[in-house]
């Protein structure tokens, strides 16, 4: 079907008396991808308020089964921060956007390389940040929409955490090493310039910090912490802060539904994070995942 006039038909079967009807017509909207109701849009097709209705509520089953064979496969391989960012994007479409984010991802990388001949930090950091490019959301901080990354890249607003996550995977694309970091209250991204580590505050227009000013900020952090919040956080770390920042602004928004998945999400992650602690205490491999600063939300 390519005219607007052949989907127009299909709709009326929506809600025909056969169900081996309705059923067939359901799995050629599933056809379409993942949202039939934009499909529909994007084709030209007159909808009613009942059919609009009926695509909204078919798009919200694909998102659920979506989301539910998606963490299923993050939980059971390494944890990937970039597939985390999708999964989220897909909880959080209806505040964030329903783009594809690495393909978001993808233009900006290719947007950056053709004006950068030689990529570096000091030139991606800025055009990421600067003026006009993305920036932190100062208006409606916990918004849910800030915790996702199609929100930072399309809309060129985010919380801290999702704009040093655009910081590291824009970079991967590039060839420019990003680490991030879980300090306290503001999470920060870390890479060698000029041969030297340095912090970047992505919120803060990409400002460079240095480690002097860095451990001046941490004053107030116990010793024996300080060198876990100024290093690079693991996935795991960065995966449950995420989450913890969606947790609060789903139950600000009094999002029932959403919140519970997260929820199960975020608890699944600190089961992990103790368990690795509990390693690590043992005697374990030290590359067992776990940090006490993923408590500390942005």
């Amino acid at each position: 079907m390519d005219r607007p006039g052949d989907w127009s038909k299909l709709l009326l079967l929506i809600d025909d008396d056969s169900p081996r009807v309705r059923q067939a017509v359901i799995g050629r909207l599933r056809d379409l991808g993942n949202d039939p109701l934009q499909a529909m849009d994007d084709e030209g097709v007159e909808l009613n308020p009942h059919q609009r209705s009926f695509l909204a509520g078919l798009r919200h089953e694909i998102d659920e089964e979506r989301l539910d064979k998606g963490w299923e496969l993050w939980a059971s391989v390494r944890p990937d921060l970039e597939s985390l960012h999708s999964l989220v994007a897909t909880l959080l479409a209806d505040y964030g956007g329903r783009e594809d984010p690495r393909r978001l991802l993808d233009q900006w990388a290719r947007r950056y390389l053709d004006s950068h001949l030689v990529p570096d930090l000091e030139t991606l950091v800025p055009f990421l940040f600067g003026e006009g490019a993305i920036e932190g959301d100062t208006e409606d901080y916990f918004a849910p929409r800030n915790s996702s990354i199609v929100q930072a890249l399309a809309r060129r607003r985010g919380l801290p955490i999702t704009l040093c996550s655009v910081l590291q995977l824009v970079g991967r694309r590039v060839g420019v090493a990003v680490d991030g970091v879980a300090f306290p209250g503001h999470f920060l991204a870390r890479s060698i310039w000029q041969g030297r580590t340095v912090w970047i505050d992505c919120f803060d227009g990409g400002r460079f910090i240095g480690k002097e000013e860095l451990l001046e900020a941490v004053g107030a952090v116990p010793p024996a912490m300080r060198d876990r919040v100024v290093d690079a956080a693991s996935t795991l770390e960065i995966s449950a802060r995420i989450l913890r920042n969606v947790v609060g602004s789903l139950e600000r928004a009094e999002d029932i539904p959403r919140l519970h998945r997260a929820k199960a999400w975020l608890s699944e992650l600190d089961a992990r994070l103790r368990g690795g602690s509990r390693s690590r205490a043992g005697g374990a491999d030290a590359s067992s995942e776990s940090d006490s600063s993923a408590d500390l939300e942005d």
